[in-house]
C-alpha cells in the first residue's frame, strides 16, 4: 500500500546551514528534544525541524487520505485511527516549534513526553496495519479471530484472507443500478465482518443474469454502440467470475479485484447509454438496467 511504503521511509529533513545534525526521522527528533530539555539548552535549528516535520506529515496525510478513504473493512477503520494520530502529531509539532522559541521548560517537558507517546502509538498503528494487509492468514474481518475452524465463533462469519491491495485508482463516485448497488452493499457487509460470505451468492447470480440478458439483446444489434456495450458487459461478467473465486479459497482480494472490474464497466456503460442517439431505440432499451439508477460510491 502506498501509505505503508511512504511511512516506512525515513522522514528526511532539509539540512540547515548551521552545523547541527538533522533528525532523520521522528524518533531522532524526539530524542533531540528530550536531550535539549535535559540540558536546558536549545539549538536554534530544532524549532525549524519541528515545523518541517509538521508540514511534512500534513502533506503525507492529505495525500494518503484521498486513497485510504476508498479502502474497506478493517483497513479503513485502522486508517481512521491513524488519521487521528497524524492530526495530533501535526498539531503537537507545530506547537513545539513555537514553544522552543519561548524557552518555557515546563511546557517543553510535557510536550516532549507527549511526543514520545504519540510516536510509539504511531509506530504501533503502522505495524498493525502492515500485519493486517500483508498477511495471507485467514481471520474474522470483524474481530480478527484466526482460529482453525471456518467460521468465527464470536461473529458467526466465514474467516477470510483480508484485502492486501485496494483498487483506489477507480473513480470514487458513480450511479449504479439496484442490482449493482445490492452487490456492493452486501460486499461491504462481508468486508466489515457483519455478513457471511455466503450472502454474496444471490446478488452475484442476480447481476450475472442481468448482464447475460442484456448481452443477448445487444448481440442482435450490429452497431458501434452495441459492440461497446457488449465489451463493457463482458468486463462486468469477468468481475463477477473474479468475485466468485472467494467461495473456493476464501480470499477477500477477489472481491476487491472483481468489484473494480464491475465498477469500471458500469461507469463506462452509463456514459455510453447517455450518448446513444434517439434513433437507436432498440439499443437504448438494452440500457434500462443501467438507467434505473441509485446513488452509490466506491467507498
Amino acid at each position: 500500500m502506498n501509505l505503508l511504503e511512504t511511512l516506512k521511509q525515513n522522514f528526511e529533513a532539509v539540512v540547515a546551514a548551521a552545523p547541527y545534525r538533522a533528525p532523520q526521522n521522528l524518533m531522532e527528533l524526539r530524542s533531540q528534544l528530550r536531550d535539549a530539555c535535559k540540558r536546558r539548552k536549545i539549538h536554534p535549528d530544532l524549532s525549524h525541524y519541528c515545523n518541517w516535520y509538521s508540514e511534512y506529515l500534513t502533506r503525507v496525510h492529505d495525500q494518503e487520505n484521498k486513497s485510504m478513504l476508498r479502502t474497506r473493512g478493517q483497513a479503513r477503520r485502522m486508517w481512521a485511527e491513524q488519521s487521528l494520530i497524524y492530526q495530533d502529531l501535526i498539531q503537537l509539532l507545530k506547537g513545539l516549534s513555537a514553544e522552543l522559541k519561548g524557552g518555557q521548560w515546563h511546557n517543553l517537558d510535557q510536550a516532549t513526553d507527549t511526543l514520545y507517546e504519540l510516536v510509539d502509538e504511531f509506530t504501533e498503528a503502522l505495524q498493525d496495519m502492515q500485519d493486517w494487509t500483508v498477511s495471507e492468514e485467514t481471520r474474522c474481518l470483524k474481530c480478527g479471530w484466526n482460529g482453525s475452524t471456518g467460521h468465527c465463533p464470536h461473529c458467526k462469519v466465514q474467516v477470510l484472507k483480508p484485502i492486501r491491495d485496494f483498487a483506489t485508482h477507480v473513480n470514487h463516485y458513480v450511479t449504479l443500478a439496484p442490482a449493482q448497488a445490492l452487490l456492493f452493499e452486501t460486499m461491504a457487509g462481508v468486508l466489515e465482518g457483519t455478513r457471511d460470505v455466503s450472502a454474496l451468492r444471490g446478488p452475484l447470480q442476480q447481476l450475472q443474469q442481468r448482464y447475460l440478458d442484456t448481452l443477448t439483446f445487444l448481440q442482435q444489434h450490429e452497431t458501434d454502440f452495441a459492440r461497446a456495450g457488449m465489451q463493457n458487459i463482458e468486463q462486468g461478467l469477468a468481475g463477477i467470475a473474479q468475485m466468485q473465486r472467494i467461495f473456493n479459497d476464501h480470499d477477500a482480494q477477489h472481491l476487491e479485484d472483481g468489484w473494480a472490474l464491475i465498477f469500471l464497466a458500469d461507469r463506462d456503460n452509463i456514459s455510453l447509454s447517455e450518448s446513444v442517439p434517439s434513433s437507436s431505440v432498440a439499443v437504448a432499451a438494452a440500457y434500462d438496467i443501467i438507467r434505473d439508477q441509485v446513488s452509490m460510491t466506491n467507498e
